[in-house]
């Protein structure tokens, strides 16, 4: 039976998360809670509103978000939850005005000395082309309504100064108009292990199994993920670790006795090291073999970088990151991708009340499923806050972000332009 259909374990499980939560939450005290309502209106310019690669069609678009947040933090607890509601009007195109949705769930609480309980959800109802969640990259063809939810709960056990046990479940939904796209809901639970054999020795351990059901009858995908580290702190401010990975994929229909298998395995190596207060640096390199079943095998290099340079008005950072990842849920899902990019982002004080914020990236991927496509991404942006009181607070951005692929309808060139205005209240 699929998660679409009624499943009465699946019922009470999510009835049990329920009751626990209201408990916890009957048992809480009001005094230290945070009542953040908040009215944000957008004026932008979109000179693609759907990214398409041959009909550009720009218009003016007003943005009215009213937006609830509540917060708590405490010795046992840190809460916080947020509602917007998003009313999109189209100046030039009225027949795409929506209006979109977004609420977001964060709880950590300690239920014991050494036990915690925490639950994260995140949730958002769209008509954009783009998803909100930049893990999704693909592009939608048509401005249709589509919603996901993720869920990630769990438990963490700590059994000494810096060992811990995390055991924990993912529930992932997507729910769409699109036609060309199918729902599809992802689950599966995971467990970390971090462990110290010395103050300066340590292993953390990692296993995770997820499954991929659709609406229709396309096979099922399911993934089982093992990872070991080990890290040595030769200092104070430096940790060195060796990283391995396997990872095997497995997609079949019910009826078929052959599908689509393969496995990953990956080794890398990398330092985390802190300079002082000003500089932070973190890098790794390695390798990743993938061996399909029906094809031969072929590798390719992972690499991540992170500096992070600190100073008195502001900060800059550059990111890298190159290797494979796996897409199966949502728009133009391509499975195993290789993928590499890199980033620049920047932050300077001009005065207290003025900021400005800049930022660049680069992405190339390439997938191989039915056949081989490419994809390359660019995207700049650059942007100034002013605080005009302190209750009120504006923004003005300009952003140009460009496609090219090997796929002739998945490429896009758009130019963004953006005024904000954003006030916030508080209240105990």
């Amino acid at each position: 039976m699929k998660p679409f259909d009624f499943c009465p374990p699946c019922f009470l499980g999510r009835a049990f998360i329920l009751v626990v939560v209201a408990v916890l939450f009957a048992a809480t005290s009001w005094a230290e809670w945070r009542f953040l309502p908040a009215l944000e209106l957008e004026e932008s310019y979109d000179s693609n509103i759907d990214l398409s690669s041959d009909n550009e069609t720009s218009d003016f678009i007003t943005r009215l978000s009213p937006e609830l947040r509540l917060e708590d933090v405490s010795a046992t607890r840190t809460f916080a939850a947020s509602y917007t509601m998003s009313l999109n009007n189209f100046r030039r195109h009225s027949e795409n005005n929506y209006i979109g949705h977004t609420g977001e769930l964060s709880w950590d609480q300690q239920l014991s000395r050494n036990l915690s309980w925490h639950i994260m959800d995140t949730y958002y109802r769209s008509e954009e082309p783009l998803e909100e969640d930049p893990e999704y990259t693909g592009v939608r063809r048509t401005r249709n309504e589509y919603s996901r939810n993720t869920v990630d709960t769990g438990f963490t056990y700590q059994f000494g100064a810096e060992d811990s046990v995390t055991v924990s479940y993912l529930d992932n939904r997507l729910q769409n108009t699109d036609p060309d796209i199918e729902d599809d809901v992802e689950y599966g639970p995971s467990l970390e292990l971090e462990y110290w054999l010395t103050h300066s020795q340590g292993l953390i351990l990692g296993y995770s199994w997820s499954r991929i059901d659709y609406k229709d009858d396309d096979p099922s995908d399911e993934t089982t993920e093992f990872n070991l580290g080990y890290q040595w702190r030769r200092s104070p401010h430096t940790t060195l670790h060796m990283d391995y990975g396997l990872v095997l994929f497995s997609s079949k229909a019910p009826d078929e006795e052959e599908g689509d298998d393969y496995n990953v395995q990956s080794i890398a190596a990398g330092f985390d090291h802190d300079f002082g207060p000003s500089y932070s640096l973190s890098a790794f390199l390695g390798y990743f073999f993938h061996n399909p079943k029906e094809s031969g095998s072929d590798m390719g290099s992972t690499y991540g970088l992170d500096l992070v340079r600190s100073f008195s008005r502001g900060s800059v950072t550059l990111s890298g990151e190159g290797g494979y990842r796996l897409d199966y849920s949502g728009a133009d899902a391509e499975g195993f991708t290789e993928y590499r990019g890199v980033s620049l982002s920047s932050t300077y004080s001009m005065s207290p009340r003025t900021e400005l914020y800049t930022s660049t990236s680069y992405m190339y991927e390439k997938a191989e499923e039915e056949e081989r496509t490419r994809d390359e991404t660019w995207d700049v942006s650059v942007g100034m806050s002013y605080q005009i009181l302190p209750w009120l607070s504006g923004a003005l951005e300009l952003t140009q972000r460009e496609r090219s692929s090997s796929e002739d309808d998945d490429e896009y060139r758009d130019s963004l332009i953006l005024l904000r205005l954003r006030g916030t209240y508080e209240w105990r």
